[in-house]
């Protein structure tokens, strides 16, 4: 049966359960971004709302231009952001050796993929791209590598989400589609 397995990097990575969110935040936990500025801290929030990445250290990804990243020095070349500075790592596995085609990474409403997250600019990358992509809805996803046959298949992504008015922001979802055979 094939299986995804999402993580949250950083000194001891953090599984992301079925009922976890992804946190993008001020640099603190629960710490609410200005309108307009981007995450300084990404955290793992468990269904209950406990910070399940607090003793992980984790990894970030701010956006700062169309070819630009900050990753906790100051402004980087988003194509020199290594795997293990990688904010995300999707594991996709299955018993037998498949190959990967139709990789997209996108955030949409948490409804419909095709339809917009709701009050959230958002942006993403594959590990090694040299620009950002406005990942928003299915039709906008961040196209991944595809791979070649293996059990076992490792995605590294950056991600970086920016208010765009001021409250919670509940129509909001990560997403990964591919096919394999």
């Amino acid at each position: 049966m094939a299986t995804f397995v999402w993580t949250l990097q950083g000194t001891s990575p953090t599984t992301i359960d079925a009922t976890d969110k992804v946190q993008f935040a001020n640099g603190t936990f629960n710490g609410a971004i200005t309108v307009g500025a981007f995450n300084d801290s990404t955290h793992v929030e468990s269904n209950v709302g406990a910070n399940d990445s607090s003793a992980n250290t984790p990894k970030n990804s701010k956006y700062l231009t169309s070819s630009t990243v900050d990753i906790g020095s100051g402004s980087t070349a988003l194509s020199g952001v290594s795997t293990a500075n990688s904010p995300l790592k999707i594991n996709f596995s299955d018993a037998s050796s498949v190959t990967t085609t139709a990789n997209i990474f996108y955030a949409y409403d948490g409804t419909t993929t095709s339809a917009t997250p709701t009050g959230v600019t958002f942006y993403a990358a594959e590990q090694g791209d040299s620009t950002w992509t406005a990942a928003e809805g299915s039709a906008a996803g961040v196209t991944i590598t595809d791979d070649t046959a293996a059990t076992s298949h490792d995605y590294f992504i950056l991600l970086s989400a920016s208010p765009d008015s001021v409250g919670l922001k509940s129509a909001f979802a990560l997403r990964m589609e591919l096919t394999y055979a």
